[in-house]
């Protein structure tokens, strides 16, 4: 992805990658030669004997002792699958095959709760290209995100950022903003104009949750968090909310109050509420994945609301993005699995001089190759292939 230019005034002030792991021992897999190579973190690429510098395309493959010396951090740069299925040019046939077996199991993981999900990479790369073809650009554009306001939904942000500079931050919990009419006005006056004073905008908004390496949909483990921990808390909050209003013993709120020592939480309800009626309700009410997908088509239906009251298409671009975001983390802690994110794409809709195109991201736009992520995500390392496949995959090299 481009990234901003320095001294660009919405451009990032550092990098966001995080503070790596302690060092620990790393090996370059070569067909020629096993070298040890330095700590984790590192930009040196491992050599070949047969030469004083290394080959294109090798890399300095992270080896993890027993499978488990990486910590579970959330707060690490995290990446989607197709980022970490590049593994050199010198890597054994055998352990290309091991890398995108484990890989692909986890995206078929993912895609068994929400069919066409992609990683998280691959989507910033696809929206980026296709964004650019209708003019909207990193120096031209201000991106609006609505997401949750957990911060493990920063890592998506943070791309977003990479290509906008910094967002205007509309989030609420789980991804249904309380910001109205003027949090998209204050957004959208700090555009930038083209020559003409003409503004662009980007809109994104989605709800999140986690699906473990195991399948498990609301489980994920947190950094320095003991067992494991939930996401969307909010979602699942409201879980038990359909079989009340199933039984008829759920009262609505009324549109446009909320409970003032819970506000947000409180418009959440009644607009998810709102948007079923008991009778379609199933008997043992909706789970997880239900709850998150209803969730995703009630937020699309108040973001278009929302920048059809504010936006004048005759002054302006815009899109709107919409989506599902996805956390796939371990599911263990005893056993490492590295933490992924991904997107199921839900629409795409994109105004330019007053004519709308609507988008299917994945059809319509090419994919990045493994390669081309891993160098935009400036790698230097990759991380050794977990040994055991996830969610009861079987233990060892697969």
């Amino acid at each position: 992805r481009a990234m901003v230019e320095p001294g660009h005034p919405r451009a990032p002030s550092s990098s966001r990658t995080s503070p790596r792991v302690s060092p620990a021992s790393t090996m370059a897999l070569s067909m020629a030669s096993i070298k040890v190579a330095p700590a984790f973190g590192k930009s040196n690429l491992a050599t070949r004997k047969s030469s004083p510098a290394p080959r294109r395309g090798s890399v300095t493959v992270k080896a993890l002792k027993q499978n488990a010396s990486v910590k579970h951090d959330s707060y690490n740069e995290h990446h989607g699958p197709e980022y970490f299925k590049y593994s050199g040019v010198d890597t054994t046939p055998d352990e290309r095959q091991r890398r995108h077996t484990y890989y692909d199991k986890r995206t078929a993981i993912i895609n068994q709760h929400f069919p066409g999900s992609i990683g998280m990479d691959d989507w910033l790369f696809r929206i980026e290209n296709k964004l650019g073809e209708f003019g909207f650009t990193g120096d031209n554009t201000i991106a609006q995100t609505n997401f949750c306001r957990d911060e493990i939904t920063a890592p998506l942000k943070n791309g977003i950022h990479d290509i906008f500079g910094y967002a205007m931050d509309i989030d609420g919990l789980a991804g249904f903003t309380a910001a109205g009419l003027t949090g998209l006005g204050a957004g959208m006056s700090h555009s930038p104009t083209d020559p003409n004073g003409r503004e662009r905008y980007v809109f994104f908004a989605m709800p999140h949750i986690a699906v473990d390496s195991a399948g498990k949909p609301g489980d994920c483990i947190r950094a320095g968090r003991a067992g494991c921990s939930h996401a969307c808390g909010a979602l699942i909050k409201l879980q038990p909310k359909f079989q009340e209003l199933k039984s008829g013993g759920m009262q609505i709120r009324a549109p446009g109050t909320c409970d003032h020592m819970d506000p947000e939480y409180s418009l959440l309800e009644a607009r998810m509420l709102s948007a079923v009626q008991p009778a379609d309700v199933p008997q043992g009410g909706l789970d997880l994945v239900q709850v998150t997908k209803l969730a995703d088509s009630v937020i699309q239906k108040h973001m278009e609301e929302l920048v059809r009251a504010s936006v004048d298409p005759s002054k302006c671009d815009f899109a709107i993005v919409t989506g599902v975001q996805i956390h796939s983390y371990g599911h263990t802690l005893d056993e490492w699995h590295p933490n992924m994110e991904y997107v199921q794409p839900t629409r795409m809709t994109i105004v330019v001089n007053g004519q709308r195109t609507d988008v299917n991201l994945v059809e319509e736009t090419p994919a990045p190759t493994p390669r081309q992520l891993w160098k935009l995500g400036g790698a230097r390392e990759i991380l050794q292939t977990p040994t055991s496949l996830p969610g009861g995959g079987g233990g060892g090299y697969y």
